[in-house]
């Protein structure tokens, strides 16, 4: 086999196995969707508390980003992506064994080290690998896929894991830790893109070294204003959508509490809005092939409408049929707008930066999230206290607050990537949306 065929078929194995990937290490599988029944009913926290640990946990990965990065740059980035598993393996491990809130707080900074450098690392990944065989384009696609197949994982676990959780609590964690370790054995069939990518074979069948441009440095890479927009844009729509997830839980471990749905109905329930994950998932490229940069005003517009009317109908009666079966579909469609909106923004970078500075670029992109995500959820779990834990005020309350910044960073986002990248805003074609 010729160098040439062995980096065709190593990347296109890459690219093969990234989806299953990046489904398994997304986020801690099967535990989001009991967390916040485990640490409220078996730990203790209040609903106040769990939403400041998601918090916290926002705020040391912003915090780890940079840091990490930098200590982790020569790391070729399925060497980093291993490592970064043994932070999952020890925020689940101190969730299991940890008895009180500070515990807690500590497991915080181990699980934003795994963020770190998964979201960086895997991500690296797939954009090399697409990168040498020359298939850039295809990565949201091939992104996509992996979330919607993490979405379709989760929605079964959700059901599972429920019914789990009603025997043995402490079992779901033990599943989780079992799926790490299933995934360190998994990132051991990925070939490193960069050995391809520094190496060429000349006619003769030399071998020799391609020079790799250095990244800029970060005050060039921020100097671009597209990118200061970009970032401002992703800080509030990652910070006010990210909520959507823990408030639902919220909403059913209330109604679950005064009766109105059985424990065992939770699974079932939330298993719903991951399927509408995997559904989004898997046809958002489509939705961006067809309405464009017009896609992002949709998503605001979506997210600003299911929330002021999901905090209607619960202030109106939170107990009745009438509001569970309006309140349900719309936190489904809540929680796959956030999805959506990061492989759109993912693809953005992805196209419209330069390939030496996209892990760096990616990197302050997750830091900014991270922040959006730790001061707005702050903010959201002190009007929550505020108002006795009422979903429906709180919401609304909520949207009121940063509906305005949300619709403003996003004009700013679109006329400046209509601007500099008109050219580059739609970028799926029909030859990239065939396996």
């Amino acid at each position: 086999m010729t160098n040439e065929e062995r980096k065709e078929f190593y990347m296109n194995r890459n690219i093969k196995m990234s989806p299953g990937l990046i489904a398994l290490t997304w986020d801690v599988i099967f535990v989001w969707t009991i967390s916040n029944l485990y640490f409220t009913t078996v730990k203790g926290l209040s609903n106040s508390q769990v939403i400041t640990l998601d918090s916290i946990l926002m705020l040391c990965g912003c915090l780890m980003c940079v840091p990490v990065n930098k200590l982790f740059q020569n790391w070729t980035p399925v060497k980093a992506t291993r490592v970064g598993l043994f932070g999952y393996a020890a925020y689940l491990l101190l969730s299991i064994f940890g008895t009180n809130y500070v515990t807690f707080l500590l497991a915080q900074p181990f699980l934003a080290f795994g963020y770190a450098l998964m979201g960086v690392k895997s991500n690296s990944v797939l954009t090399q690998s697409l990168h040498v065989v020359k298939r850039d384009k295809d990565y949201q696609r091939v992104y996509g896929k992996g979330l919607s197949l993490y979405y379709i994982i989760d929605s079964f676990g959700a059901v599972i894991v429920t019914y789990i959780f009603n025997w043995n609590p402490f079992m779901v964690y033990w599943m989780s830790l079992g799926v790490v370790g299933i995934c360190m054995a998994f990132s051991f069939f990925f070939k490193e893109p960069q050995k391809f990518m520094e190496k060429n074979v000349d006619i003769d069948g030399r071998v020799v070294e391609q020079k790799i441009k250095k990244p800029d440095s970060l005050k060039k890479i921020l100097a671009s204003s597209f990118f200061i927009f970009f970032l401002i844009y992703a800080f509030f729509f990652r910070g006010v959508m990210s909520i959507a997830g823990s408030a639902f839980k919220i909403y059913l471990k209330d109604m679950i509490a005064c009766g109105t749905i059985p424990l065992l109905s939770f699974g079932y329930i939330y298993s719903g809005s991951r399927i509408a994950n995997a559904l989004a998932s898997k046809f958002q490229f489509k939705f961006s092939l067809k309405f464009g940069v017009k896609s992002i005003i949709i998503l605001n517009v979506c997210a600003l409408i299911t929330f002021s009317l999901a905090g209607v109908a619960f202030i109106i009666n939170p107990t009745s049929i009438i509001s569970i079966l309006i309140i349900v579909p719309l936190s489904y469609v809540q929680c796959s707008l956030r999805t959506v909106n990061q492989i759109c923004l993912n693809n953005y970078l992805q196209v419209c930066t330069s390939k030496r500075n996209q892990e760096r670029a990616y990197s302050i992109k997750i830091m900014v999230e991270y922040l959006g995500y730790a001061i707005i959820s702050m903010i959201y779990a002190a009007l929550l206290a505020g108002f006795n834990d009422n979903y429906g005020l709180t919401s609304l309350t909520y949207i009121g607050i940063f509906g305005i910044p949300l619709i403003v960073s996003m004009v700013l986002f679109i006329r400046s990537l209509i601007k500099k990248h008109a050219e580059k805003f739609t970028v799926i074609k029909d030859e990239y949306t065939k396996d």
